[in-house]
């Protein structure tokens, strides 16, 4: 089997995000199917520095992006081992900005795959390097985000020209890639995405203390523009529910100011939850609200199906595509009332109404179709097929 790679980019980070959990879900799968992968980090645990952004910092990292090359060092043994490459994935992108070019990685013993589970403008020699591009949001609504899309849009055709193959998690992602960065949606692989909970998760999740009493509806996600915060929220106070909103998920660079639309009956924030509470959150839920404005895929989708939590979401892209018009109640995400009127009718019903009941019992079926084994089939033709 082949000797593979992931980056450490995401999971090294505080906070957790989707693409960390992206990370980690392959990690798991390659694990369990005997090709426990190497995380490639920037620090080894404990050693990153305080503050990356200070002054000093930012000169020496400014000066090694002038080098040719950068080494990294197998340091961790036992079941998950890692290699340590200084700093690397913010020198590459100081190397981007001011050079265009890609990091080059090198190591005493490559492996047969490196899969970067994030555009990193970084290669790593010796291997084959497959990137995962998970929307291109950036460059189909530049005004949702806080990325330069003509600096993502040269990333994207550097790594298209760089890597050995490209990945995506859904068909939506695929085609918008494919449309916006010029790339051949042949050379595009749409490998989608596994959701489960460990039963160690599900255990936790048991002695977990949630924001408020069960009945809420939650959002799980970044507060930003992208997510829809301030629709989502007026379409609370409209639809005239007494079930609290439960918002999970940190700032986003463009937080909403959406404490004026906020109604009668409260809207809990909640900037970060470990695993075990979110999961408690998602389960203990009336409903997942998550009328997102662009997606690559929409993580909270599946995962709230799968612990049996009905799922409010955005009609068409890849929400609807990822959550299907028979799993999910699909909403219009720019127009308030039917958002409104999507809650109201979540809202009527008990938590034994046999309407709530048979659409728990879809959302359950389509998310089995998300499951690890299925995944880890998937990885294991692909990997092969670049061999």
């Amino acid at each position: 089997m082949p000797k593979i790679w992931l980056d450490a980019r995401n999971t090294n980070r505080a906070g957790g995000t989707g693409v960390a959990r992206y990370t980690e879900v392959i990690a798991e799968c390659l694990a369990d199917a005997g090709m426990p992968p190497t995380y490639l980090t920037d620090y080894a645990p404990g050693t990153a520095p305080a503050n990356p952004h200070a002054p000093g910092r930012q000169i020496w990292r400014r000066l090694q992006s002038m080098r040719p090359r950068y080494p990294a060092a197998l340091r961790g043994e036992g079941p998950m081992p890692y290699a340590v490459c200084p700093d690397i994935f913010r020198i590459a992108h100081v190397k981007f900005t001011h050079q265009g070019r890609l990091a080059r990685v090198g190591t005493s013993a490559p492996p047969d795959i490196m899969h970067w589970t994030y555009p990193l403008p970084i290669r790593l020699e010796g291997a084959r390097n497959v990137v995962t591009v998970h929307d291109a949001v950036p460059l189909t609504h530049p005004d949702l985000t806080g990325i330069d899309p003509e600096r993502y849009r040269r990333l994207m055709q550097a790594l298209a020209e760089s890597a050995d193959a490209i990945v995506t998690v859904s068909e939506t992602a695929r085609q918008d890639i494919a449309a916006q960065c010029g790339i051949s949606p042949s050379r595009i692989h749409n490998l989608s995405q596994a959701v489960a909970f460990s039963d160690e998760e599900l255990r936790l999740a048991r002695a977990a203390r949630p924001p408020a009493p069960p009945g809420y509806f939650v959002h799980v996600g970044r507060v930003e523009q992208r997510k829809n915060i301030c629709r989502l929220v007026a379409a609370h106070a409209r639809s005239g529910t007494r079930r609290p909103l439960v918002l999970i998920g940190p700032d986003g660079d463009d937080r909403p100011d959406y404490e004026s639309l906020v109604g009668d009956v409260p809207v809990i924030r909640l900037p970060w939850s470990d695993r075990a509470t979110l999961i408690r959150t998602m389960q203990d839920a009336h409903a997942l609200l998550f009328p997102s404005l662009a997606e690559g895929f929409g993580l909270p989708i599946i995962e709230a199906m799968a612990l049996g939590t009905p799922v409010l979401t955005a009609r068409g892209g890849a929400t609807g595509e990822v959550a299907t018009e028979d799993a999910a109640i699909l909403v219009d995400p720019l127009d308030v009332s039917d958002i409104a009127e999507g809650i109201r009718r979540l809202d009527g019903w008990g938590e034994t109404d046999p309407a709530r009941l048979a659409l728990i019992g879809r959302g359950a079926a389509h998310a089995a179709r998300f499951s690890p084994d299925a995944y880890v089939d998937r990885l294991r033709r692909f990997y092969c097929s670049l061999m």
